[in-house]
């Protein structure tokens, strides 16, 4: 077995990155560069963050991905055996990346996807707790889009989504302290309970 030590400097200006122990991507506190834990080296990601909403402060901010992909949605098929037209577009999906039960992760990463939120410059304040990979986020992205599919009406049979990621971002998203160690999203007002380490 190999051990390979990766020093949690940043790709971008050399300063100390910190993280949680579980932790597969950093943002850094001092220029506001993110990056992934790779298996050589840390990787640089394009960085922003999400602005919290009109009179909502932010007082924690986590991980999340910003990922902009084609959608393709074919083959929809009811169980009375019609079938409802295909449709492709672009969409931009916000995936939380930090451990929360999958319903809150499911509920947070809808309510986030569908809000229009105003970016800006990552916050030199720490973020922590990135656990989840991009995979699994373009998998939870998925998901998404079958769950639209899925309420709308009717009965579903069969439907067939692509999803072709076109780019992706880390992001800082802001919350408040809900109290009871939950958090409320300070751009939807969604509130979880993230997974303690």
């Amino acid at each position: 077995m190999n051990l390979r030590l990766i020093a949690l400097d940043c790709p971008a200006c050399g300063s100390a990155m910190r993280g949680d122990a579980s932790d597969l991507m950093f943002f850094c506190s001092h220029c506001g560069s993110a990056a992934l834990l790779g298996s050589d080296d840390l990787e640089t990601v394009p960085s922003t963050a999400l602005l919290p909403a009109p009179g909502r402060q932010a007082q924690v901010w986590k991980p999340a991905w910003v990922i902009e992909a084609e959608v393709t949605v074919g083959a929809r098929q009811s169980s009375s055996g019609g079938r409802s037209h295909s449709w492709r577009g672009d969409r931009t999906f916000v995936v939380p990346a930090f451990a929360l039960p999958l319903p809150d992760l499911v509920l947070l990463g809808q309510s986030l996807s569908k809000a229009a939120g105003t970016v800006g410059e990552v916050p030199r304040e720490p973020i922590r707790g990135g656990t989840l990979a991009f995979e699994d986020a373009v998998t939870l992205v998925r998901h998404l889009v079958v769950g639209d599919e899925v309420r709308k009406p009717g009965t579903l049979e069969t439907v067939h989504v692509v999803i072709s990621e076109k780019s992706h971002r880390l992001a800082a998203t802001p919350f408040e302290d809900a109290g009871d160690g939950r958090l409320r999203c300070a751009i939807t007002g969604v509130v979880v309970r993230p997974v303690p380490d």
